[in-house]
């Protein structure tokens, strides 16, 4: 047996069934392993952050630990921007990175170099493999950092010598994330307390809650404090089925937003996220000065990390919210009549709203992204998978959503353009019964396109729409924030001369693809994509027309002090 051969057997006994890679020579050993009966599947990607995306996908479909496959120094580079993705998101990824053979290391060899050291940054673990010997308790270390709590990418590079020399079979790795410390008792006696006194208060609830499976005691919490909940600003995840008469949607991404939105409110318990994870700079602190703040975090470096809560707890979001429920028993007339008031608030304001978005998409004879989001929204159906990386052109997609239950939906939590096309291919890998419908800007497309291929490759069931409006529409918007103008002469901000043939970029990596300007096309258009997908994966590019709203504003006053 050699190093190759065990580090495979222990990840199929963790429960591993698919690898994603982009291998190269100092891999051999490891492609030579994988063909062996019983080795799990491998699944080539064209580019490293393709093969991080797809892994992000498949871990967040499946709840399981998604697991690549890189080379060496140039391949943990080029995966950087997915290592980001997944450890915003929170994502179980384990990254194997093959490496030269240690002996060759001091000299600088073209295929070898540094690697642990240039993703600590980011991941929760990054380490080499020194001796053979070191095989079974790094990567059982590097697994255990990866499922969590916090869950996240952890890097392990493995050279040549530990995958090709004598091995003996590794001990076994965990296959569930390790339980977090309870809650601290007196910590949720004072937080049930200043929930019981609040008069308006409010659940921020974050990704965490979906990581924890506590979705549904949040709609049991929220019914009981009578308190509208909302999404993290930057959520991957649906915490609560957009039916649930609690649900007030997501927070906004400025502090200016945030604060306007929290104003009403005298305690705020935020479970499952960072307070806050901002877009950009707004002027004042995003919390009322007179709120008080309750937060939980499976994480202990987010609490306090912005705002010091009044009360503070490292806890599983899902047994916090158990704790405080049994504290705060029955629901007292003020609270039971302050659900009535709020569901009844927040129905009126969901009505306002597909109000509104049925007014912007009129369209006036050209495809805008509000038009575009209500067809996508109508074309697809309650047990497909959205996965949503449309960055301008699909802003009104979550209220063209209509009713969609937790699991239903994927947005893109990071920051590093081009996960949303390989995540949704990953999660088609996944769940090969479930459709898979992507949402993609046409900018973001062009980083993470080489995923078309694996899904040809695959007959994945993905339908992807891309948004194409020849530019960066949103730094454009970002300028008229910054200027006040709609335009400049700015550069950079045009993809154009010549423009982006993206339905032929499509075919050539083996989707169908078609294209429609129309507006009157556009329902029939979708139908046909959708159709289209249960062969394999389909394009439908949709020229986009109209100007997204300022985003951000002028920076006077941001660097003063």
């Amino acid at each position: 047996m050699t190093g190759s051969d065990a580090l495979l057997d222990a990840l199929v006994a963790q429960g591993v069934e698919v690898i994603f890679g982009n291998p190269g020579s100092t891999e051999l050993p490891l492609m030579d392993s994988l063909a062996r009966p019983g080795a799990p599947e491998f699944v080539l990607g064209l580019t490293e952050p393709a093969v991080m995306g797809m892994a992000d996908g498949y871990a967040q479909s499946t709840g399981r630990l998604g697991v690549v496959l890189v080379h060496v120094q140039p391949g943990i580079a080029n995966a950087m921007s997915g290592v980001l993705n997944a450890a915003r998101a929170r994502v179980p990824l384990l990254v194997i990175v093959g490496q030269q053979l240690s002996s060759m290391l001091p000299g600088a060899p073209f295929l070898g170099g540094e690697v642990a050291d240039i993703a600590r940054p980011l991941a929760r673990y990054s380490r080499e493999v020194r001796t053979p010997a070191d095989l079974g308790a790094m990567l059982r270390d590097a697994v255990a950092a990866a499922l969590g709590p916090p869950a996240g990418p952890a890097i392990l590079s493995v050279p040549l010598e530990t995958q090709a020399g004598p091995a003996r079979r590794l001990p076994g790795l965990p296959v569930a994330p390790s339980g977090p410390a309870p809650p601290d008792p007196a910590a949720l006696d004072a937080a049930a307390a200043l929930l019981a006194a609040a008069r308006e208060p409010v659940v921020l609830a974050g990704d965490g809650v979906a990581h924890a499976h506590g979705e549904a005691v949040l709609a049991r919490l929220a019914a009981r404090l009578g308190a509208p909940v909302m999404s993290e600003p930057f959520a991957s995840r649906l915490v609560m089925g957009t039916d649930d008469p609690m649900w007030a949607g997501p927070m906004p991404r400025f502090a200016a937003g945030i604060r306007q939105a929290l104003e009403p409110h005298d305690v705020v318990l935020a479970i499952g996220m960072p307070v806050f994870r901002l877009f950009g700079w707004s002027p004042g602190p995003a919390l009322p000065g007179a709120v008080r703040l309750i937060h939980v975090d499976a994480d202990p470096d987010e609490i306090g990390r912005s705002h010091r809560p009044d009360i503070g707890m490292v806890a599983d979001p899902a047994m916090a919210m158990d704790g405080l429920l049994a504290r705060m028993g029955a629901p007292d007339d003020p609270a039971g009549a302050r659900h009535d008031r709020v569901a009844a608030a927040l129905l009126t304001a969901r009505v306002n709203e597909h109000a509104a978005l049925a007014a912007r998409a009129s369209g006036d004879g050209v495809i805008t992204g509000a038009v575009l989001s209500r067809a996508l929204g109508e074309a697809v159906a309650p047990d497909d998978l959205v996965v949503d990386e449309g960055i301008t052109a699909t802003r009104d997609l979550r209220v063209a959503l209509g009713d969609r239950a937790p699991g239903s939906v994927l947005w893109h939590r990071g920051s590093a353009l081009g996960w949303g096309l390989p995540a949704a291919v990953g999660a088609a890998l996944a769940q090969p019964s479930r459709r898979v419908v992507c949402a993609q800007g046409d900018g973001s497309l062009m980083f993470g396109v080489h995923a078309l291929w694996t899904a040809a490759h695959h007959r994945a069931r993905v339908a992807m729409v891309v948004a194409d409006n020849s530019g960066y529409e949103i730094l454009r918007a970002g300028m008229e924030g910054l200027t006040g103008r709609p335009e400049g002469g700015w550069p950079g901000l045009a993809v154009t001369d010549p423009d982006l043939d993206i339905a032929a970029i499509c075919r050539g990596f083996g989707a169908s693809a078609e294209h429609v300007d129309d507006p009157g096309a556009l329902d029939d258009a979708m139908r046909d994509l959708l159709g289209r997908a249960d062969a394999g994966p389909a394009v439908l590019v949709v020229r986009v027309e109209g100007r997204t709203p300022p985003v951000g504003g002028p920076l006077d006053g941001a660097t003063a002090g």
